[in-house]
């Protein structure tokens, strides 16, 4: 038997049809699955536009993802619900707090992507987990401020600086990313890394080459060298306090999920 139109409410993410309440609020079937897939694979979005604005309604709901689920985690979608395997429900009783800012939600996830980056650098390939952790806590921070201005968060990044010549319009493709990584990780002052630091020059010609033989409109190799060098000069970053949760409990989800 179909479901009646009659017995359908608005869902609160997309606003389509919804029959029912999902992990503790009423959602359409697409809301649902989708929010518990990010949650069980603990996917990391960034906003597609980068201001973490993107309109979610039911024409626009797969356009940005990450806003998507910064909306389900806003409205309160219990993540402490969602099981992997069917057992024992009692995690129904659980009462999570509601989500009121939203900005130390998208830090969350942009410091957790990283998180991810960091320890995802071939130059860690060959380390244990516990000296991979030791690199990510050591380094992770000047990253994440790397991605706060690739999303073009200026004006988060001038109230941790003195320098007011915060760069800006920053932009890269995921291969220019990787690549950055490399060259900050090169320069790291870790007892880890040492073995890296003759190979800033390489990994920075590597950027160079790759962008001027890809015909897409990347970012300035230049421009983007020059942004590492400001994050240098200007650091130490310490950037907890917007963060929602801990860096070890950011860190221990990413390494959980990532399997380091």
């Amino acid at each position: 038997m179909g479901r009646k139109d009659t017995a359908a409410v608005v869902c609160e993410i997309c606003g389509d049809k919804s029959y029912g309440r999902h992990y503790g609020v009423w959602a359409c079937d697409g809301c649902s699955c989708f929010f518990k897939r990010s949650v069980r694979k603990n996917i990391i979005y960034t906003c597609i536009a980068g201001n973490w604005r993107c309109v979610v309604d039911k024409g626009r709901r797969n356009w940005c993802p990450a806003c998507r689920l910064a909306k389900c985690t806003k409205l309160n979608m219990n993540r402490l619900a969602v099981q992997n395997e069917r057992g024992p429900r009692k995690l129904r009783c659980i009462t999570i707090p509601r989500i009121n800012n939203l900005n130390s939600f998208k830090y969350d996830m942009i410091f957790s992507k990283a998180v991810s980056l960091t320890g995802k650098c071939i130059l860690l390939n060959f380390m244990i987990s516990e000296q991979r952790r030791e690199v990510v806590e050591e380094n992770c921070q000047i990253i994440f401020a790397l991605l706060l201005l690739l999303n073009g968060d200026q004006t988060t990044i001038r109230r941790f600086t003195s320098n007011e010549n915060v760069p800006s319009g920053v932009s890269c493709d995921p291969e220019q990313l990787r690549l950055l990584v490399c060259i900050i990780l090169s320069q790291s002052k870790s007892n880890l890394l040492k073995f890296a630091v003759p190979l800033e020059g390489f990994y920075k010609f590597c950027l160079i080459r790759y962008t001027s033989q890809n015909d897409a409109p990347l970012g300035s190799p230049v421009c983007l060298i020059s942004t590492i060098d400001w994050l240098y000069e200007n650091g130490p970053w310490y950037l907890n306090s917007l963060l929602r949760n801990s860096t070890e409990g950011l860190i221990n989800e990413v390494f959980s999920a990532e399997k380091f």
